[in-house]
């Protein structure tokens, strides 16, 4: 029923709002939207729940939340399905690289008499940011 990567040792993401990993968005949106319907804290406070079922439904009810907040978001659900996604350290910087990177080569196309950067270019960009260490980096001024 449901695949991908999973967080620190526990349930997939996928799991939590039990759908595939390869879902649509819309298919994604509608598990939650049902799941938090269903596990909603003022939900389920009204049914008449002890204490201790109030705690579960809100810890439920945090997860099915966290696990949308990384599937719905493609840069976060990318690195979740590749292992790199470390919700410890989520400050979107890897995100937001990877999402310009993303973004750039969805815009290029065919480069048309100069207009445009195409994949080969791109990707040449790409390493000597992150592949290819800078001389100057590890050389003083006099170096060069």
């Amino acid at each position: 029923m449901a695949g991908g990567g999973k967080s620190g040792g526990g349930v997939s993401l996928y799991a939590v709002l039990g759908v595939a990993s390869d879902c649509s968005d819309a298919e994604l949106r509608s598990a939650y939207r049902k799941l938090a319907m269903k596990w909603h804290p003022d939900k389920c406070a009204g049914a008449g729940s002890s204490a201790g079922g109030d705690d579960a439904a809100k810890a439920r009810f945090q997860k099915i939340q966290g696990a949308y907040a990384v599937l719905s978001d493609p840069n976060k659900r990318i690195l979740y399905d590749v292992g790199a996604y470390d919700s410890d350290g989520d400050d979107d910087g890897a995100g937001e690289i990877l999402g310009d990177i993303l973004d750039a080569m969805s815009q290029a196309g065919p480069a048309e008499s100069g207009k445009g950067e195409s994949l080969e270019e791109l990707q040449r960009q790409f390493e000597e940011l992150f592949l290819r260490p800078s001389p100057s980096s590890f050389c003083p001024p006099v170096c060069t």
